[in-house]
């Protein structure tokens, strides 16, 4: 019995290994340097009959083919799940700089001919990156002094265009390059995009760098946040700077008179995390006007554009509804897209149209559909004529107008059963509605009659009202006026608008908590402390900063254990936003200790004892 057991469970392992998909696939660097030795790397997901390597005489290799195999199986509920892989190595060594191919590796299983995916390597003649940057101690030193320029560490906002039409979609990428072995970065402030309707790229956390050539060197790169971005206005827009803090290790070593201990310093070094500021240069983006020939159904639509309309029926009763659906899909300012205008008969009640769409924010731009139904219901019969919809878009690309026409519809309504004579038992007059009649049956019971020489003017009532209305007028004009006078105080209004707008963004990182979205939630949360305190403290966002915000707290003469609260916090969001999940603190946790901290907060300051 335990051997038939055995028998059909290696059937069926050996059964899923043969049902599932090849996928075979070759991984390697993208650029490496003149010299650098490099793995390339063919993995697959079954066992191969026979391994036919590429030709690799463009490099020099070092050790090849290495093999590897690794297998896995779960059982649950009776359910047999496995997964296997095969993995052939090759250590490679660049010779020359160029450009070169390496052409698919192939296999043999079951007598049929699979290949990989083809790879394209970049050698240049720069050093790889991500090794740490060192400068001997002299002996008077007492440890390394960091010398990182800006050469290698900066960030940059790329755009793909510099010059286009108001309302024309830029795709803007924030990118770090490095040359050093980055560990985090601290204080990340993306630029706000003032002039700019803004749509996020979903990007995902940046856990490794990828190798890229620039200017004939290699860095490590990686995306910080990707957004489309739509000018709501012509003439030339700034992209402020990005400003972070990079955090990488430096070996560091002890200074030292002993010939011998320089033996022995080898093999104990140690490192330290060093901090570096890095800031993007400003970007400036010339944005044209659009033409003023401007069709008159144009409502501000820019992009790669099409649209359709239709009726669900085109014969109905009086009283029926009818939904006429527009819908308007491709690639542009889908999201700041307005109704197309459409010119009902006047005998059709219509309402304000409803709108849904799906759009997807991309690299190539914002793609998707936007639809707008709108509810009409016919009030008499008769044949009825419902002229084209018309749709009018600029196209960038062509740099030009366009305007699309569907077809018109032609509604019949027939007349509805309820406006036909009939005779209705159990109901009384008063019950009866016709719709689309001017005659109602004249109302029974006791009516409240009003002699027609009597007015109310000059009455005692209408003294009171009157004198009362001029009463309540000068108390609103004097409310009125206090209040503009208190909003003019603008230190004043963000100051007490501070615990608002803070709660709100909280609000916000709750949904993210919900969501399990933990990048997006400690965004949210060190946007809700850092604009609670430039608000509160009144700090401008070019020069908030710990070191800013703890001075200003101290005047203020905060409780220094409260202090420190609230910088313990911002460095853990900080922290937790790129780390691991399982190095993190729970979100729960952290939303409420946020909320207490703030809470604490606005008990303790108070704007009559700000001194700068």
């Amino acid at each position: 019995m335990r051997g038939l057991i055995i028998l059909i469970v290696s059937f069926l392992f050996t059964w899923s290994l043969s049902a599932q998909d090849i996928n075979f696939t070759a991984s390697a660097p993208k650029v490496v340097a003149v010299g650098e030795q490099f793995r390339l790397t063919f993995t697959i997901n079954t066992k191969v009959n026979d391994f036919n390597a590429p030709d690799l005489s463009d490099f020099y290799v070092l050790m090849g083919p290495g093999t590897s195999y690794n297998q896995s199986t779960q059982i649950i509920n009776g359910k047999i799940t496995s997964s296997v892989s095969y993995t052939y190595t090759y250590v490679l060594q660049a010779t020359k700089e160029g450009n070169y191919d390496i052409p698919p590796a192939q296999v043999s299983i079951k007598k049929k001919t699979h290949e990989s995916n083809p790879l394209k390597i970049e050698v240049v003649k720069g050093t790889a990156p991500t090794q740490p940057v060192t400068r001997q101690p002299s002996e008077e030193s007492s440890g390394t002094v960091v010398n990182v320029n800006n050469e290698d560490l900066f960030v940059r906002v790329l755009v793909n265009k510099l010059e286009v039409y108001q309302g024309e979609h830029i795709i803007a990428t924030v990118k770090i390059y490095s040359r050093v072995n980055l560990s985090g970065f601290e204080n990340i402030i993306f630029p706000s995009f003032n002039g700019f309707f803004k749509q996020d790229i979903e990007t995902p956390p940046l856990r490794t760098l990828e190798r890229e050539n620039v200017n004939g060197q290699i860095y490590g790169t990686g995306v910080l946040q990707r957004v489309v971005l739509f000018p709501q206005r012509s003439g030339e827009i700034e992209i402020d700077p990005v400003e972070l803090v990079c955090l990488f290790q430096q070996k560091a070593r002890k200074s030292t008179r002993n010939p011998f201990d320089g033996f022995f310093n080898d093999f104990f070094d140690s490192y330290q995390t060093v901090k570096k500021p890095v800031k993007s240069p400003i970007i400036k983006i010339k944005v044209k006007p659009l033409p003023e020939t401007k069709p008159a159904t144009f409502n501000g639509a820019v992009g790669s554009l099409k649209m359709t309309a239709s009726v669900d029926k085109t014969e109905v009763k009086v009283n029926d509804a009818i939904s006429l659906k527009v819908n308007i899909s491709g690639t542009g300012n889908l999201k700041i897209i307005e109704a197309p205008g459409v010119h009902f008969p006047p005998d059709f009640e219509t309402y304000d149209p409803k709108i849904s769409g799906k759009i997807a924010n991309t690299t190539n731009g914002s793609t998707g559909s936007r639809n707008f139904e709108y509810l009409i219901i016919p009030r008499h019969a008769g044949n009825y004529r419902i002229p084209p919809v018309e749709f009018s878009y600029f196209d960038p690309g062509q740099e030009r107008y366009k305007t699309i026409s569907s077809n018109e519809f032609n509604i019949r309504v027939e007349k509805a059963d309820e406006e036909e004579t009939t005779v209705i038992s159990g109901f009384s007059k008063e019950n009866i509605r016709i719709l689309g009649s001017d005659i109602r049956f004249i109302k029974t019971g006791k009516i409240k009659l009003r002699q027609k020489d009597k007015t109310i003017f000059g009455s005692t009532f209408f003294i009171l009202v009157y004198i009362g209305a001029l009463v309540l007028f000068f108390v609103i004009f004097i409310l009125y006026r206090k209040r503009i006078k208190r909003r003019t105080n603008l230190i004043l209004v963000k100051n007490r608008r501070a615990n608002k707008v803070a709660r709100k963004r909280l609000k916000i990182a709750r949904s993210y908590q919900k969501e399990k979205n933990r990048g997006r939630f400690y965004e949210e949360i060190l946007k809700a402390i850092w604009g609670y305190l430039s608000d509160k403290l009144n700090i401008p966002v070019s020069k908030l900063s710990k070191e800013t915000s703890v001075k200003i707290l101290k005047e203020y003469k905060i409780e220094e254990s409260l202090i420190c609260q609230i910088v313990e916090l911002i460095d853990a969001c900080e922290y937790a936003q790129y780390a691991p999940a399982e190095e993190s603190a729970p979100l729960a946790a952290v939303y409420e200790n946020t909320l207490t901290i703030i809470s604490k907060f606005e008990q303790k300051l108070n704007l009559k004892n700000y001194k700068r």
